[in-house]
């Protein structure tokens, strides 16, 4: 929606020149971009719990789980084909930087981006997943009570 109004004020180059730029502009719509994308978060959990009733641990487990399963499969994906190889083909779709420079040094070199990334985000999304899963795992006494009742 972010995209789609700021694509509306000015048109598709002005928005692409104006983000390269233009430094307050970009930091003002990455920063508006990023606390949406957080928001989204916080609304599937608020969802969850009114329209779904699901408990404050469940609705946390599910959203913590459908959060981090992108990392992980995302990451591992990345590392499979190599970052440089991925960064590399995104690049020549968007050229985003010089060509030839990238081509010379490399991304990874040009941009100062750790080649070991990928694994990271995938590890860090298996934590979030299995710390998710640990919320969605009924307690014993949760058992217990709601056999009784």
């Amino acid at each position: 929606m972010l995209l789609l109004a700021v694509l509306a004020w000015r048109g598709p180059g002005r928005y692409w020149f104006g983000f390269w730029t233009v430094p307050v502009q970009r930091a003002a719509y990455v920063t508006v971009a990023f606390a949406l994308f957080c928001w989204l978060f916080v609304a599937t959990f608020a969802v969850l719990r009114a329209r779904y009733g699901l408990t404050r641990r469940r609705a946390a487990g599910v959203v913590a789980v459908a959060a981090g399963a992108p990392l992980v499969v995302g990451g591992v994906v990345v590392a499979g084909v190599g970052l440089e190889t991925t960064l590399t083909a995104w690049n020549d779709q968007l050229a985003l930087l010089p060509w030839g420079l990238h081509r010379i040094l490399g991304i990874c070199v040009y941009l100062g981006i750790p080649t070991a990334l990928p694994t990271w985000i995938a590890v860090g999304g298996a934590v979030v997943v299995a710390g998710g899963a640990l919320l969605l795992v009924r307690r014993t006494r949760d058992r217990a009570a709601s056999s009784r009742g």
